[in-house]
């Protein structure tokens, strides 16, 4: 145990010291598209990572929160099955407080009736995994500023549709699409 216990505090140093890295990186005028390269990773995902914002209203630091990507494809996979079971009461509680009068259950039952008519009903998921808007996939438990994306495919009788549904760092849903699997450029 105290050799899982080592490589533990080791990992959590090496994380920090990659932290101080790239804010020294930032300090010295290296851009995030620099620092992605060199990480192996996008701007996007760089910025997400690393980044620290000042907010202009208050001055204060923003910094990413942790978010469990387990726990993001659980709450993707649960929207859809709210939204399958016609559960849009359930549904609200998920979705934030400002999103609601845009993403009104009206909206979001009269687009699935849409999906039903092309394709029937939800049988399955496969897939479900976690990216940032752009698409870069997250695989592991980070620290992130801003939204995420909770991506699925999801299994109808006649067919698949990619679910996606945009998660911001309160865990709170800021957006739910419903597009063909091979549906070019999204929003999110």
């Amino acid at each position: 145990m105290e050799a899982i216990l080592k490589a533990q505090r080791n990992l959590d140093c090496a994380k920090q010291q990659l932290q101080i890295a790239v804010q020294e990186a930032r300090s010295a005028g290296r851009t995030w598209a620099e620092i992605g390269e060199t990480l192996g990773i996008s701007r996007q995902a760089a910025f997400k990572r690393f980044g620290e914002v000042i907010n202009p209203v208050n001055g204060q630091k923003i910094t990413g929160a942790p978010m469990s990507m387990h726990t993001i494809r659980e709450l993707t996979e649960r929207v859809f099955d709210l939204i399958s079971t016609a559960d849009y009461q359930q549904l609200e509680q998920l979705i934030h407080p400002d999103v609601r009068e845009e993403l009104t259950a009206e909206l979001i039952a009269d687009t699935w009736q849409r999906v039903l008519t092309d394709i029937g009903a939800k049988e399955t998921y496969d897939d479900t995994h976690v990216a940032l808007p752009a698409g870069e996939r997250i695989d592991d438990d980070e620290q992130l500023l801003g939204t995420v994306v909770g991506v699925t495919t999801l299994h109808h009788e006649a067919g698949e549709a990619m679910g996606r549904v945009a998660v911001d760092d309160q865990q709170k849903v800021v957006g739910i699409l419903i597009l063909p699997p091979d549906h070019g450029p999204v929003p999110f």
